[in-house]
């Protein structure tokens, strides 16, 4: 359950990075709703509209904050600032070659953020919190040239790739 007031402080103290990690801890599988809930969230703290909306941008543009539209919509937080654009590149160029060290299907896909994001186990952990509960990943048995094991399949819906 979030804290509002602790909500309340780190806006007033203006900790974009604090806030995002508060944000990621308290909401690991996301904030479900539209883009709108981050406002609303923001403005429960007794935040004015507008300056809510520039706290939504500001964490968003800072990549702490990424908006996941599709069937089950929700803002996923990271600690690290993130590009998940690149990543959504970076899995339609790369992810099919990727075998990582790992036989576990997940832990592959966390070592691939890890490289490709240059990010730490716990980022990449939250951004597959996040797209697995908006439905962006699954695993299933797959056979490759260097593989045959369960493996993340990466779904981006269309909506999500219009707005990359």
């Amino acid at each position: 359950m979030v804290d509002l007031e602790q909500v309340k402080q780190l806006l007033e103290r203006g900790d974009v990075t604090e806030l995002a990690r508060y944000l990621a801890r308290t909401y690991p599988q996301g904030l479900v709703g539209e883009r709108d809930a981050l406002v609303t969230l923001f403005m429960q703290t007794g935040m004015e509209h507008a300056q809510a909306v520039r706290w939504a941008s500001r964490l968003e543009k800072e990549g702490h904050a990424h908006h996941l539209p599709g069937t089950s919509p929700r803002w996923i937080f990271t600690s690290r600032p993130v590009s998940l654009a690149a990543l959504a590149r970076m899995v339609k160029g790369e992810w099919g070659a990727f075998v990582g060290a790992s036989d576990e299907a997940v832990e592959e896909a966390l070592e691939f953020f890890e490289r490709q994001l240059g990010v730490d186990h716990t980022t990449a952990q939250e951004i597959y919190r996040g797209l697995e509960a908006a439905g962006y990943v699954s695993v299933a048995y797959q056979e490759g040239p260097d593989y045959a094991r369960d493996r993340v399949l990466f779904e981006f819906p269309e909506v999500f790739l219009k707005q990359v």
